[in-house]
This record gives structure tokens, sequence and C-alpha cells, in this order.
């Protein structure tokens, strides 16, 4: 199995793969490993089963049911359909999801460990994906903004917005279910990467990404330091662009990046549709006494 690098910093290409029963079960530790290092890895040319598709996220763990029940695919539920297609049932919202910086289930108890997408229709032109290397990020800030970070809380609550109004704001699309399946949660900011031992922050818009602050702070110091950290991890220099084929197969690390769809720029006649899977990590810990680990605020709403 041959990798070769195709971003700056992360993100490899493996070129010799077709994906089936076999060659899974042969390349599940290459392929992980892989992933481990790489950060992202493509795999194009995919013209697979969603049989296989399952098989293949069995890889990066156990697959974890998106707690919006319109999203799931009718068939298997652990698949995520996502278009920017007006669906049967679906808020007119979901079309976009996935725009705006941010790592799969951060706003959870136990956030994400992989995500992975599988092309099935691809715009001629658009629809890329965006992906920021938080982790590299991180380690080039200064050793004594490092040490202030690592002690610091971050509350997510996937429902909240500082703005109601906001056409992105997803208390307004969340039945009662949803809206019991994520109580706020309060991170470490700065978390140790559970299979690698890395540092990394653990951040995200205050709108798109559920952020709601920097626990014990106030919102007048909290929002610019999120503002200007956001910024920093998404300079050009640790951002990879993914130019979507068919059948494009692509993978990341939700624990040390983050990452964006530009599905709001599309035309509407330009279709994009893709199966996603999202795997289960881990409640994040961090690296110091002070940050802890994560913890849950159970009942919580709107404050």
């Amino acid at each position: 199995m041959k990798t070769k690098r195709i971003g700056g910093t992360f993100a490899a290409e493996i070129d010799d793969l077709q994906l089936n029963e076999a060659s899974l079960q042969r390349n599940r530790g290459d392929l992980h490993q892989a992933y481990l290092d790489h950060k992202v890895i493509v795999l194009r040319g995919q013209a697979i089963t969603t049989e296989v598709f399952a098989a293949f996220g069995t890889i990066f763990g156990k697959a974890e049911v998106h707690h919006v029940r319109a999203m799931r695919h009718p068939q298997i539920p652990a698949l995520t359909m996502l278009s920017n297609q007006a669906e049967p049932g679906r808020n007119d919202v979901m079309k976009y999801f996935g725009d705006g910086w941010h790592a799969d289930s951060s706003y959870k108890p136990v956030t994400a460990a992989a995500t992975m997408l599988w092309g099935i229709e691809i715009p001629d032109a658009g629809g890329d994906t965006l992906f920021a290397n938080v982790e590299a990020a991180f380690q080039d800030l200064p050793d004594d903004e490092k040490t202030f970070l690592r002690q610091l809380r971050l509350r997510h609550q996937y429902r909240w917005s500082p703005n109601r109004e906001d056409p992105w704001a997803r208390w307004k699309f969340v039945g009662e279910a949803e809206r019991k399946d994520t109580p706020e949660v309060i991170h470490p900011l700065v978390k140790r990467h559970p299979e690698t031992g890395k540092e990394s922050l653990h951040i995200a818009p205050r709108i798109i990404g559920s952020v709601i602050g920097v626990e014990g702070m106030d919102a007048v110091d909290s929002d610019p330091l999120i503002d200007r950290l956001l910024a920093h991890v998404t300079r050009p220099a640790y951002v990879y662009r993914h130019r979507w084929r068919p059948n494009d197969i692509v993978v990341w690390d939700n624990r040390s990046l983050l990452h964006s769809a530009t599905t709001k720029d599309l035309p509407a006649h330009q279709v994009r549709r893709m199966l996603r899977i999202t795997t289960t990590g881990s409640a994040l810990v961090g690296v110091t006494p002070e940050a802890g680990v994560t913890t849950v605020v159970p009942g919580t709403e709107f404050d």
C-alpha cells in the first residue's frame, strides 16, 4: 500500500488500493496507521457498495448514529446522507450541514474519532472540503500562551447560539429527542490525542461550532480569545483543500483537525451527495489538572 503526501504538512493519497472484502482484511492495520500518520487519507475511484463502505468504516472505530434523525440513511442508520438538494423531510439549513470550521461531535460528551465521506454525486466544480491542522497550529504558538491555554475549559452545546435569529441557529430545527441527546458539555481547551499523545486545541466557532465560551471567563474576554485562536489555526499554512472527484473516499482524524465544507457556495444545479460515517472517540483528557476531563451539565438550556 503506497501513500504520497498531497498537502503541505499533512494529508496523503493512497493510489494503489481498491476496496473490497479481501483488501479490507489485508490492509486494516496499514490503513489505520496511515490515518494516524497523515491525519487525512484519500482513496480515489472507489466504485463500491454501501456494505463495503460500512465495513471500511469499522477500521477506524464504532460508527455513531447521527442525533438529527432526518440525516440518517433510511436503511443503514449508521450512515449519514449529506446533500445540497431539498431532500424529503429536511429543513433547508440541512443542505449546508458541514459548512463552517468544526470537528464532528465536538459538542458531545464523547467526541468523534474518524470521519469518512464517500462522494456519490460530485459537482463539476466547487463543493471542496477544507481541513485545518489544529495540532500543528497549537505547537506553533508561543510557549507562554500554550501554558495559559492548557489550564482552560470550553463550554459547548449543540443547540446553543449567540444569536437565536441566525439562520444557522440549530435550536430552530432540533426536536425534543435531539435536545435530550445534546446537553451542555465542558471540555478541556487543550486535549491530548488518545493514540498519538500529541496536544491540540479543542476549538470551534461560536455559531457553527456551538461554543458558548471559556468556563469562568466573561464574554468580553472569551469571545476575542476564541476568534483569535480560530483565525490562527485556519491560516493557509495549516490548511489542505480537497477537490472532489466521483467516488473519492476521504478519511480524517477529528482529534487533530478542523474541517469545513464549501457547499453554501454551490449553485443549486450542481448536485453534491455523499455518504458519511463518523466513529465514536472518547471523552477528552486535558494536559493539566486544571483542565481535567470532559464533564456534562445535565438539563441545561440557554443562559
